[in-house]
């Protein structure tokens, strides 16, 4: 069995689409050696508080974190955002309208299904998101549970991916809207997961994507990440420098679940990310935001 990573930046608990309460993952990342975590559930804060109190007394820092899901010329990428402030107003406000969309386009999709002859009870979806952002991986988990599928993956491939017959589109916001708003929150972002290895509908333009997005305040990307050969993170660490970006990254851990999972703490991240990240938020006057 390989170490973990004493830095993990990609995190995911109940509050959107983990399996773990965040007092849990607080407590799974501080036994296997992890230092430093950050929580980034989607469109979501609301694990980061609980998070933060659990690390209290423990060898363990947690970095209030989000990802925020967004739309450009019809792909979807994640933005994280790191070393945030989780109570700011404006941050809040938008939080509230983008859970209000999900909600709005998990019910479209399983009025979709139903007409696909796959009914599902809107309440069991609710139930099983138990309390968190609710998105597609509920709807798979439900489709599974009604036996109309054989595995979660199934339901995407069969149902619920962008495209397929059970999806229906809801608003997001652009990157770079997610992009000021983090900023604006006294965060410092990061694009999620450039590359999706096993992922062939994903594509990126980078060379197109980053200046409009470092124009807005983008400061970092993701280069270490599930699934990445080091010929990836040796590609995205040039990109990252090219455009002095921060490289960030974590294992995107989600507990198990509801959605195919990575090992925790099973990305090795370097150090020295976390001092980047508070060294931009230092060189724009957002003093970092530190819990342990």
């Amino acid at each position: 069995m390989t170490m973990a990573s004493r830095v993990d930046l990609h995190l995911h608990t109940k509050a959107s689409d983990g399996a773990l309460r965040p007092e849990e993952l607080v407590k799974a990342a501080d036994l296997i050696g992890i230092r430093i975590m950050a929580v980034t559930d989607h469109d979501s804060v609301d694990g980061i508080a609980e998070a933060q109190a659990a690390a209290s007394g423990l060898a363990i820092e947690v970095i209030p974190g989000i990802e925020i899901s967004t739309s450009l010329d019809g792909d979807e990428l994640h933005i994280l955002g790191y070393l945030l402030d989780a109570d700011d107003p404006f941050l809040q406000k938008a939080l509230r309208r983008l859970q209000e969309d999900r909600l709005a386009q998990a019910k479209a999709m399983v009025e979709r299904l139903g007409a696909l002859r796959c009914p599902l009870e809107w309440d069991r979806v609710m139930a099983i998101a138990d309390g968190g952002s609710v998105g597609r991986p509920h709807i798979a988990m439900a489709l599974l549970e009604r036996g109309y599928v054989a595995s979660v993956n199934e339901a995407f491939s069969r149902f619920l991916k962008r495209g397929g017959p059970g999806y229906v589109e809801g608003p997001k916001l652009p990157p770079q809207e997610a992009v000021s708003l983090i900023r604006e929150a006294h965060g410092v972002s990061s694009l999620a997961h450039p590359i999706i290895v096993g992922a062939s509908d994903y594509h990126l333009d980078l060379s197109r994507l980053l200046p409009m997005m470092m124009e807005a305040g983008l400061e970092g990307i993701e280069v270490y990440y599930k699934g990445y050969t080091s010929e990836i993170t040796a590609s995205l660490l040039a990109v990252a420098g090219q455009h002095r970006l921060v490289p960030t990254g974590g294992s995107d851990f989600h507990g198990g679940g509801v959605v195919a999972d990575a090992e925790l703490g099973g990305v090795e991240v370097p150090w020295e990310t976390v001092e980047h990240l508070r060294a931009r938020k230092r060189e724009s006057g957002r003093e970092p935001i530190i819990s342990k």
